[in-house]
């Protein structure tokens, strides 16, 4: 029992220090770049009242100007008995590519809007890869679990269907924003628990959101740091597990740090911002997975909010986040 006691000490200990070391991102300047972003676009908080206030189609389809791009390089495709839609990316046209499966953010509210599709179109030319764009159902009008099931059947699709668009189905990566950055950590978990994690070979999350109980966001430092002021508020946390999963919070496909045991899950590249309140979920995620023996690439960018949004895509932190996933790429996809 000693033995025992001393190893929990010890992990808790080495824990510790995990969190401090990941936590340690900036010296609270937000990036001049990103304050004249946020006054660009006439940023205003809306507080918890306010948003539920808020008709849901304004906030659902929130979000900037499309941009185009080749329609050629893109396939509109619906699967599983649930039709799901799904984007398939290939600019490059070419065959036996890792296949990146992403799950959009938006806060399980916000479906797959056309702003996103040309960003994916550039990722997809980035890490020579085919991406498949999951369009999962959302709330209010789909609550928990239909974005997890979505997630989750879409993957075990594409597992077995990605040849047929230039993918690689060895070389399979989940990738998510924000709320699907959840839906990534929560995907590889159901595929632990039925034997089929090992078709996984990366997990890329990106803004985690990994602990929806509301102690956490009353309890953890970055949510209290950046509730208000930087894009991404703790009331809009809030609102968006309300919607989504009300009183489930509890639920490990809600809260997926909640599972006791990370062993076998698939390595994982971790990305956060200084300034998001979410910022120490993924501290407390990428902790957890090393402590049982997950490979963890992790960086945190001082200066950014969440998701590094408001970033251009020439961005020396664009730069850096591009470099660590190729190199999680390659690291995690050998033969």
């Amino acid at each position: 029992m000693k033995t025992c006691t001393n190893f929990l000490i010890l992990g808790f200990a080495l824990l510790v220090n995990q969190l401090s070391i990941a936590q340690n991102c900036g010296f609270r300047q937000l990036n001049p770049e990103i304050a004249y972003f946020l006054k660009l676009i006439g940023y205003k908080d809306l507080s918890l009242e306010q948003l539920r206030k808020t008709p849901i189609e304004q906030i659902k389809f929130a979000g900037p100007p499309a941009i185009p791009y080749p329609t050629s390089d893109v396939t509109k495709i619906k699967i599983t008995a649930d039709s799901i839609p799904v984007l398939v990316f290939n600019p490059t046209k070419g065959k036996n590519l890792p296949i990146i499966i992403h799950y959009h953010g938006g806060g399980f509210i916000a479906p797959l809007l056309p702003c996103l599709e040309q960003p994916l179109w550039l990722e997809a030319k980035t890490y020579e890869a085919v991406v498949f764009a999951v369009d999962y159902r959302v709330a209010p009008e789909h609550p928990f679990p239909a974005a997890v099931n979505d997630s989750y059947n879409a993957f075990k699709w594409i597992a077995e269907n990605g040849s047929k668009f230039g993918g690689d189905t060895t070389k399979i990566i989940l990738e998510g924003n924000s709320a699907g950055a959840n839906l990534v950590a929560v995907t590889a978990q159901k595929a632990k628990k039925e034997g089929i994690s090992h078709q996984i070979k990366l997990q890329v999350m990106n803004g985690l959101p990994v602990d929806l109980r509301p102690s956490n966001m009353e309890n953890s430092s970055s949510y209290q740091e950046n509730a208000v002021g930087y894009f991404q508020t703790k009331d809009a946390c809030y609102f968006s597990v309300e919607t989504y999963a009300p009183q489930q919070y509890n639920n490990p496909e809600v809260s997926p740090i909640l599972t006791e045991d990370l062993t076998g899950l698939p390595p994982a590249v971790i990305i956060n911002a200084e300034f998001d309140p979410l910022r120490d979920d993924g501290a407390l995620y990428a902790a957890k997975l090393r402590q049982f023996g997950v490979t963890v690439w992790e960086k945190c960018f001082p200066g950014q909010i969440h998701c590094l949004i408001g970033l251009l895509p020439e961005a020396k932190e664009i730069k850096e986040y591009q470099a660590i996933v190729k190199q999680a790429i390659t690291a995690s996809c050998k033969p």
